[in-house]
């Protein structure tokens, strides 16, 4: 081998242990980027199954949340037929299915990803960079199938009998990746409002709070508090949803409010009831400051106030414990 191209390859491996060390740390989902570190499923010169997978389903790993990959011992978990799933060993065990008659892969099985499987079909290397089903472009033999699972073991039914435990992935949330996140963000609507997007929401929200505040009469009470959190809790949840876009079951777009799903929708309709019930506290509660003032004896304001307010609390502690039917309802 020529020295020149000792140089070459040294440098190619480097580049590719290089980015994979950035895919690695810029991954959100802890569990993502312990997956990335198993054996099976490692990059190495010829191979990097992230960017593979990338290409061929548009989809920003590194910009997936907290809680895309969970871990199951379940070998029947709904997510194996219908999601994105890896096989994974955690010690090194006997091969079940070694045959020297048939020299069908090797008698012991070591720790990492045995296969990946995408709606329960093996995922294999193919040709241009990318990855899917046997028969694609450059995908012919075990050889090519992604993880250490070798000849005769590439089976969901005979994955489940080595496996210890599978991570799974509800891939069809995140489908689309960049392209999807862009059209998303564009098209996204927020309660009565568009905008492009959650910086415009922000902005215009606190705007008609501030505006509402402004006509407040007399100090300013625990109402003000409460609203103020909702706004903030809403502001977020609009914004880290616009990040990475996620459909939920019914095409919804979703986010996270307190470590739990709620679809977008939920989050600014909920945000919009709260301003409106905190403009209508302010006429509430001015009137009663005025006809305390005059002394006048009606309560009706007074009532009015107290329990818009009572409202208004009930959306907020929706918004803090993350209850999605909640925030849809109030």
């Amino acid at each position: 081998m020529k020295k020149s191209d000792l140089k070459s390859i040294v440098k190619e491996e480097l580049i590719n242990v290089l980015e994979e060390i950035r895919l690695t740390e810029a991954f959100a989902d802890p569990e993502i980027r312990k997956l990335a570190k198993l054996g099976g499923i490692d990059a190495n010169r010829w191979t990097n199954f992230f960017k593979s997978f990338a290409k061929t389903h548009d989809i920003a790993w590194d910009k997936l949340p907290k809680g895309t990959l969970n871990k199951s011992t379940n070998m029947n978990d709904p997510l194996i037929k219908d999601g994105l799933v890896f096989w994974v060993v955690e010690n090194a065990k006997e091969n079940p299915f070694h045959s020297y008659r048939s020299y069908s892969s090797s008698s012991s099985i070591q720790p990492g990803v045995l296969a990946v499987t995408l709606n329960g079909k093996i995922q294999y290397y193919g040709g241009g960079g990318g990855v899917g089903a046997k028969g694609m472009r450059g995908a012919s033999s075990s050889y090519d199938a992604i993880g250490r699972a070798g000849r005769g073991m590439l089976q969901v039914p005979k994955l489940k009998k080595m496996a210890d435990h599978i991570l799974v992935m509800d891939f069809e949330s995140f489908r689309g990746g960049t392209k999807a996140l862009k059209a998303a963000r564009a098209e996204l609507k927020l309660g009565k409002d568009t905008f492009k997007d959650a910086r415009a929401w922000k902005q215009a929200n606190m705007k008609r709070y501030k505006d509402i505040m402004n006509a407040r009469v007399g100090s300013r009470d625990t109402v003000d508090a409460m609203v103020a959190k909702i706004v903030k809790i809403a502001n977020t949840a609009v914004a880290e949803g616009m990040e990475i876009i996620k459909v939920g079951r019914y095409d919804e777009l979703m986010t996270t409010v307190n470590g739990n799903e709620v679809p977008m929708n939920s989050v600014t309709s909920a945000m919009t009831r709260a301003l409106r019930s905190y403009a209508e506290y302010i006429r509430y509660d001015n009137a009663a400051q005025e006809y305390k003032e005059k002394g006048w004896g009606s309560n009706y304001n007074k009532s009015g106030a107290q329990e818009t307010a009572g409202y208004i609390k009930k959306i907020l502690q929706a918004f803090e414990q993350g209850n999605a039917n909640n925030i849809g309802r109030y």
